[in-house]
């Protein structure tokens, strides 16, 4: 299972940004600063939200960022973002935003499965609650790895 291989360092809480595409750049900030992703993909989200709208919005809060592995995934790897104060991506339904799930599939199948764990976790409304309103890294990433 690729969810088990996340670690603390893959979780920021508290995050602030003006708008959408802020939130994306942050949220991509880990990944870009281990390589698992180029900039290029980076652009890539943040086009495709441009030429698609919110459908990176998957549920109530919840946004999850990616782009296809072809635009600069070098490594497979997962982030969780908290934002401070809610973001607007777009979404009659869901929005504010205030947790981002970043995902970079270096193949369609990592892709894939990484997306079916995480429908997993998302399923579950008080447990997303209890993530989003995680006051620090540890105590979310202990709510996210609970089975």
């Amino acid at each position: 299972m690729l969810l088990n291989k996340v670690k603390i360092e893959d979780v920021e809480i508290g995050v602030s940004a003006s708008n959408w595409e802020a939130a994306i750049r942050k949220a991509a900030a880990k990944l870009l600063d281990r390589g698992a992703i180029e900039p290029s993909y980076v652009e890539a989200m943040i086009r495709s939200m441009h030429e698609n709208g919110p459908y990176i919005v998957i549920a109530k809060h919840i946004a999850l960022a990616h782009a296809r592995p072809e635009f600069g995934v070098n490594q497979n790897g997962l982030t969780f973002t908290t934002l401070k104060e809610g973001v607007a991506f777009g979404s009659e339904l869901f929005d504010p935003i205030y947790l981002i799930i970043t995902l970079a599939g270096a193949s369609a199948d990592d892709h894939l499965e990484l997306l079916g764990e995480l429908a997993e976790v998302l399923m579950e409304e008080e447990r997303i609650n209890r993530l989003i309103q995680a006051k620090t890294e540890k105590e979310f990433y202990e709510e996210l790895i609970k089975s």
